[in-house]
């Protein structure tokens, strides 16, 4: 990977994805899950089913040993040096120090920012909290887009805000086990749009 641009290596992981919102709808194969069964964020409960049903969801794709690559993006708008001085607050807000005291491969452009890690060296319920807040206006929170790629199983994790998230692969295979596991969760207005998962 070294020799390869971060996108150039997502093309060859995932030909037939493109990964930028909305997800589900720039993949052949995914699911949509809804986080949470209230209607508004001020309801009782709201925010603390979008972080367990988020978190459930996080752990039950991504094995201890996976190798991923988490990628944030920031506003096309948002200046170049101004991101590279906020990669040292994601570093320190959601990569544990023992991953920070090591050579950890990055790949960057002037508005992403790449990490490879696993899934144990991420501070994982700090970091998916911080993008279900994101337009809540609730802390902690992160104004970047988030995309956790998997390397092992070929799929892509990506919580846009706290209404839902999309998780799409390269293969069927990988997303047999959500679709099982958590299928009253799967947005009925999106299952459609997708050939089903066998």
């Amino acid at each position: 990977m070294n020799n390869l641009t971060l996108q150039s290596y997502l093309s060859h992981l995932f030909p037939d994805i493109q990964m930028r919102k909305p997800l589900f709808y720039n993949a052949p194969i995914g699911i949509r899950f809804k986080l949470t069964n209230q209607k508004r964020v001020w309801e009782q409960g709201y925010m603390k089913n979008v972080y367990k049903r988020t978190y459930q969801i996080f752990k039950a794709l991504h094995d201890e040993n996976d190798e991923l690559i988490v990628v944030f993006r920031s506003p096309s708008s948002k200046a170049e040096l101004s991101f590279l001085k906020r990669t040292d607050i994601l570093m320190k807000k959601f990569i544990r120090s023992r991953l920070r005291k090591t050579s950890v491969q990055l790949l960057s452009t002037k508005n992403e920012y790449a990490i490879a890690c696993r899934p144990t060296d991420l501070k994982q319920k700090q970091l998916l909290q911080s993008i279900a807040n994101r337009d809540l206006h609730i802390q902690p929170a992160i104004e970047e887009e988030c995309y956790i790629i998997n390397v092992s199983k070929g799929t892509i994790f990506h919580l846009y805000d706290d209404r839902a998230l999309d998780v799409v692969s390269n293969n069927q295979r990988s997303l047999g086990l959500l679709q099982e596991k958590f299928n009253e969760w799967i947005l009925d207005m999106d299952a459609t749009e997708h050939s089903p998962i066998s």
